[in-house]
């Protein structure tokens, strides 16, 4: 079962490592050999204080030097072992923080102390095991001790003996009493152990005994909504707002209830209540809405509801930036592109940005393909955040769209220096570097830089059909451009982007029949709409001998908005130049 807010509020956080296992060095008996002199003794004593004033004051070394004069005084000085290894754990040198540790409790095997001290560090080592049979020795020894049960219950929960655990909480709750920390540690127990009974039944024990507290009934309302039996779960939310009509823990788990339930009218009017309640926390309020537009679902069917109750937050909350944000993140999930960029660069405007909204925005700018906008934009972003590699991404995307294909490729090669553990950001960057390259006219780097894709993602098809477009255009390695390019018509043989690309190589080859059946194809799958498809098309018709058909669909090509002036020529001779 989740832990939530009535849990949370309820419960005592049993620190495993925190205890108050430690007694003052000042009320600890220092343990002298019997058989040193008394002068022995004396100096034994005089270094010992010393060693503790210098601890206390932080000066780790000269104590440690000092306990260690203690041992050459008495090797068997426990006191003086104890304190070398709580110094070394103090400086996470556990390993010997353990062998004094242990040494102490060898010459003073009564000393609890010792003992949870030593626990301690098998915790911070995460020798948990160990750490179980200390406490287990001293709890036989010490049973007046509550807190010595409780931390070893806790570590029973660690290493998932469960019903040792249970044993020890029952045994600290008949010596004193019903304990809501224990209760609800038991609960959890118990649904580990799968024993829901008696999970309930620990909580309804503290409904016995606190009557008139709300969150006990809060939480078992939370128990009984998981487990579907929503009529005893609305029982005890009617209970919680009987007791107190205000009670904001209820108002914001009865949603989830509601929402479990599918009863959404009552959802979204508690929502409401809640976005209007002066004493529930903001982020609270923000969490809800986290939640409902992480389940697509639920975001789909009532997307209307989540709009109007956020514009509700907004209105409540116009100096925070999170209602902005989530209606933002709201319209991204509507595709509602052009108002999630008028959202974002007003919080941008008004409020601190961050990576997250910067990111959002550079994509929409680069999927509406608003190039001069995400190349202004980009620049913003990567002197706000000069080690972040996706800006750099974008400005020579942008760069290198706004025919600034020098400047695109310096930007591409600085953004991919920060590049780290990102293989995928990375050949972006080498694919981007090929683009700027090419546009450049430095085709032996662009070649390289495509290869390098090649070479690490062989069936990359974007770089595939770029690629072997570009050769067939410069008239290089056709045979080659051709073996790559078909791979892109087996994984999609109804792209008419990659139709086309083959059928262009084809017809470089001089292979014109095939180009016209992968050309035709290519204008059967979407390329009707491409003018440069079309006019591929004609060309294509013209070479093997179909100049009427050539004709016409050069001028189609023409009408779709192609002022090519060879264009214009192809129609007026009706032949290729």
């Amino acid at each position: 079962m989740r832990v939530k807010e009535f849990i949370l509020m309820g419960l005592v956080v049993i620190a495993i490592s925190g205890c108050r296992s430690q007694k003052p060095v000042t009320e600890r008996k220092v343990n002298v050999k019997k058989e040193l002199s008394e002068s022995k003794q004396q100096q034994y004593y005089y270094i010992f204080i010393e060693a503790n004033r210098k601890k206390l004051l932080g000066d780790f070394n000269s104590a440690l030097a000092l306990y260690y004069q203690c041992l050459e005084i008495n090797p068997e000085g426990a006191g003086a072992m104890s304190e070398i290894s709580q110094i070394n754990q103090i400086m996470k040198n556990y390993d010997t923080a353990i062998k004094y540790a242990k040494s102490a409790i060898e010459n003073e095997p009564d000393n609890k102390w010792y003992k949870i001290n030593l626990a301690k560090l098998y915790i911070l080592t995460q020798n948990y095991l160990g750490a179980a049979e200390l406490y287990e020795d001293v709890y036989k020894d010490h049973k007046d001790d509550l807190e010595i049960p409780y931390n070893l219950a806790a570590l029973y929960g660690h290493l998932k003996n469960y019903k040792r655990a249970v044993e020890l909480y029952d045994d600290i709750e008949n010596r004193a009493g019903v304990n809501e920390s224990l209760s609800i540690a038991k609960q959890q127990l118990y649904y580990s152990l799968g024993n829901k009974t008696r999970a309930y039944e620990e909580i309804e024990k503290l409904i016995t005994h606190y009557p008139n507290e709300p969150r006990f009934y809060g939480i078992i309302a939370e128990m009984y909504t998981n487990d579907n039996l929503f009529m005893k779960a609305e029982k005890n939310y009617n209970k919680i707002f009987e007791l107190d009509s205000t009670n904001t823990l209820g108002m914001l788990s009865i949603i989830d209830f509601y929402r479990k339930k599918m009863d959404y009218d009552n959802a979204f009017k508690m929502i409401e209540k809640v976005i209007g309640n002066e004493n529930i926390d903001f982020n609270q309020k923000v969490l809800i809405f986290v939640s409902i537009m992480n389940n697509q679902s639920e975001f789909n069917i009532y997307n209307q509801q989540i709009k109007e109750q956020l514009t509700k937050l907004k209105d409540k909350y116009p100096e925070k930036k999170d209602s902005y944000t989530l209606y933002a993140d709201y319209l991204i999930k509507m595709n509602l592109l052009d108002d999630a960029k008028l959202e974002i660069e007003y919080i941008l405007k008004n409020f601190s940005g961050n990576i997250v909204l910067w990111e959002q925005l550079l994509s929409i700018y680069s999927f509406k393909t608003e190039f001069r906008k995400l190349y202004i934009e980009s620049k913003v972003a990567i002197d706000s955040f000069p080690k972040h590699a996706l800006f750099y991404l974008f400005n020579g995307v942008a760069a290198n769209q706004t025919g600034k294909s020098e400047e695109a490729i310096e930007i591409l090669k600085t953004g991919l220096k920060e590049v780290k553990n990102d293989p995928e950001l990375e050949l972006d960057f080498y694919t981007n570097l090929g683009e700027a390259y090419y546009n450049n006219k430095d085709y032996r780097e662009s070649d390289y830089y495509f290869e390098l894709v090649l070479s690490k993602e062989p069936d990359n098809l974007y770089v595939i059909n770029n690629y072997s477009y570009y050769l067939s255009l410069r008239e290089e390695k056709l045979d080659y451009a051709e073996s790559i390019s078909k791979k892109t018509i087996q994984a999609e043989p109804n792209n008419d982007t990659y139709l086309d690309t083959y059928a262009w190589i084809l017809y470089k080859l001089e292979r014109y029949q095939d180009a016209l059946y992968y050309i035709k194809r290519a204008f059967e799958n979407g390329g009707a709409n491409s003018q440069v498809i079309v006019e591929h098309y004609g060309d294509i018709q013209f070479k093997v001998g179909n100049v009427e058909a050539a004709v016409e669909l050069w001028k189609k090509a023409r009408e779709m908005g192609n002022t090519d002036e060879a264009l214009l020529q192809k129609i007026e001779s009706k032949s290729l130049n």
